[in-house]
């Protein structure tokens, strides 16, 4: 039960990296047509909310490893230390703590400000070292034509592409929105708390 919570939280909140860096994208794309202090204020609130999300991230992981190694078999949990501390560690290290890095990065201006930052973060958000990973080997192997299909296995068309990618982005922005009223509520109290002594 807590590890289908923990990993069920840990899809969750790779869901709001991956809309991030489409968040972004769009965001640089539309800002260069478009000059309002309202895309500036929206993309300010999306990089304090990834950030705090890259902090609960980091969190929901530790939590779900350690769960992980609590509740596995003998076998299994030396086969995760393995995994851990062995010859290759770095696959299991590398992707929490770049994501937690990146999110960590996005809290100064000068990294929020920079174009070509932004746009790089946004790709290593919205694709996994994994993903690329399987990207590149694909590439590699030799594929028939008669193997090829238009539709993949996930259930996902291409028509439906765009549909996910904007409930994606609806979600995140509405998260974003919701994170900014709960924080300048909680600045509101503080305030209040400070006049009153």
């Amino acid at each position: 039960m807590i590890q289908s919570v923990l990993f069920n939280s840990e899809l969750i909140l790779l869901d709001f990296f991956s809309a991030y860096g489409l968040t972004t994208i769009l965001f640089l794309i539309l800002s260069l047509f478009i000059k309002k202090n309202f895309l500036k204020k929206v993309d300010v609130h999306s990089n304090h909310f990834i950030s705090f999300i890259g902090i609960v991230y980091l969190i929901v992981w530790i939590i779900a490893t350690i769960v992980e190694l609590y509740f596995r078999e003998e076998e299994s949990r030396n086969y995760l230390l393995n995994r851990m501390f062995g010859k290759y560690w770095f696959g299991f290290w590398l992707q929490p703590l770049i994501w937690f890095s990146i999110t960590q990065l996005l809290r100064f201006k000068t990294i929020q400000k920079n174009i070509l930052f932004r746009l790089i973060f946004s790709f290593l958000l919205i694709i996994s070292i994994e993903k690329m990973v399987i990207i590149f080997t694909s590439f590699h192997r030799d594929y028939l034509p008669s193997s090829w299909t238009m539709y993949n296995d996930s259930g996902i068309y291409p028509s439906n592409i765009f549909l996910v990618l904007l409930m994606k982005i609806s979600i995140y922005l509405l998260s974003v929105r919701i994170y900014f009223a709960i924080s300048q509520k909680i600045k509101e109290l503080k305030a209040r708390k400070a006049n009153l002594q």
